[in-house]
C-alpha cells in the first residue's frame, strides 16, 4: 500500500479526520475484558498522545473494540489514528473490514455532517490510491467491504473504481468464483447485506460487462 507520506491527497484526508475528530475527548477510561486488552496496555492507550500510539499500541484494542473492550466515545477519539495506521500499514491488524464493523456500531449516521464528510474524503482518497497501482486489487475488495459494514453507499466508490477498466478487471478477480451464485468473496460480508448484493449488482451491470467483455470475450463465471 502506498504510504500516506508518498500521497499528498491521502495525507490531507487524513489531516482532515484528526480536524473534524478533534474535539472528541481523549477517555479518562477505558473498560476492557483483561484477557484481550489488559491494564498496562489500557495505560499506554491514556498516556500517549494520540497521534504517538504505535500499531502495536493500538492492535490489540482496535481488533476488540464493542466486543470485548471499549465504547462509541473512547472509540471516535481514537478512530483518525486506528484509519490513520489502516491505511498506510499493510501488516497491521485489524483488516480493514474489521474496522467497518467497528465504526458501523458508533452509527455514522448520527455523527456531525464534518465527522462524515471528513470520513468519505478519506475514504475517496484512499480508493484514488489504489487506482494509481497495479497490483490493488485485493485491497480494493478489503476496502469497499469495509465501506460496505460501515453502513455507508458503496455506490460512489463503485464509480470511483468502475473509471480504471484494469482495476475492475483486479476486483472482480477477487470475486469471480462466486459471483455466479450472487455472493462476493471477501469472507468478512456478513448477510444479509444491502451493500454486498448492490455490489453483485454492479458487477452484473452493462458497463462493468462490456469490461469484462473487452477484456475475456465473456464474462467468466
Amino acid at each position: 500500500m502506498m504510504l500516506a507520506e508518498e500521497a499528498p491527497a491521502l495525507r490531507q484526508a487524513i489531516g482532515s479526520l484528526y480536524e473534524a475528530f478533534k474535539e472528541v475527548p481523549k477517555p479518562g477510561s477505558i473498560e476492557a475484558c483483561p484477557c484481550c486488552v489488559d491494564e498496562k496496555e489500557v495505560c499506554v492507550l491514556l498516556s500517549k498522545q494520540l497521534r504517538e500510539l504505535s500499531p502495536d499500541d493500538l492492535s490489540p484494542y482496535a481488533a476488540a473494540a464493542f466486543l470485548t473492550v471499549g465504547d462509541v466515545p473512547d472509540y471516535l477519539y481514537f478512530l483518525p489514528r486506528i484509519l490513520e495506521i489502516s491505511s498506510t500499514n499493510d501488516f497491521w491488524y485489524p483488516d480493514p473490514e474489521v474496522t467497518g464493523r467497528a465504526i458501523r456500531n458508533t452509527v455514522p449516521g448520527t455523527w456531525p455532517g464534518r465527522r462524515l464528510q471528513a470520513l468519505d474524503g478519506f475514504l475517496h482518497a484512499l480508493i484514488a490510491q489504489f487506482l494509481h497501482r497495479d497490483d490493488s486489487g485485493a485491497d480494493i475488495d478489503a476496502w469497499i467491504c469495509a465501506i460496505g459494514r460501515m453502513g455507508l453507499d458503496v455506490g460512489p466508490f463503485l464509480a470511483q473504481v468502475e473509471q480504471s477498466p484494469a482495476h475492475v478487471l483486479a476486483y472482480y478477480l477477487e470475486n469471480a468464483k462466486r459471483l455466479i451464485d450472487r455472493r462476493l468473496g471477501n469472507p468478512f460480508w456478513e448477510r444479509p447485506n444491502a451493500a454486498h448484493d448492490q455490489i453483485v449488482d454492479w458487477f452484473g451491470s452493462e458497463a462493468v460487462g462490456d469490461i469484462l467483455l473487452a477484456a475475456y470475450g465473456q464474462v467468466k463465471g
